[in-house]
């Protein structure tokens, strides 16, 4: 980079040795791995959990990951505000009713999937305290 950027090389997207021997390989024997996973994962014979392992490898060839996302308030802190169910609520629901209500609000998107991780933990710490 003697010129204060790069020069030469491969061009961007470009596989590399390695990866174009492994793609001619596949060619020449008709192995298509993308095919092969669909096949397994559309197969009702095999096992659910092998089926679902190569669904979600799929789907990261057609739905792009989601990162993290950090949440902080005003004042810094992680803390996050549940709107839709008051403190006397929360605190009225036995257990068992608190974690179906709020399943029930994740799978409806009433919750952003990001906020999920910190409602489980209060739940966790709220189920917690009523049992101690």
């Amino acid at each position: 980079m003697a010129l204060g950027r790069k020069t030469g090389g491969r061009v961007a997207g470009t596989p590399n040795k390695r990866t174009m021997e492994v793609m001619e390989r596949l060619e020449s024997l008709g192995c298509d791995p993308i095919e092969g996973m669909a096949k397994i994962a559309m197969d009702e014979a095999n096992p659910p959990e092998l089926r679902g392992r190569m669904f979600a490898e799929l789907a990261g060839y057609v739905a792009p990951k989601r990162k993290a996302v950090e949440h902080s308030s005003e004042d810094g802190s992680a803390s996050i505000t549940v709107s839709w169910m008051s403190r006397e609520d929360v605190r009225s629901l036995p257990a068992s009713a608190l974690v179906d209500h709020v399943l029930q609000r994740i799978a409806d998107g009433d919750v952003p999937a990001a906020d999920v991780p910190k409602l489980m933990d209060v739940m966790r710490a709220q189920i917690g305290a009523r049992v101690s």
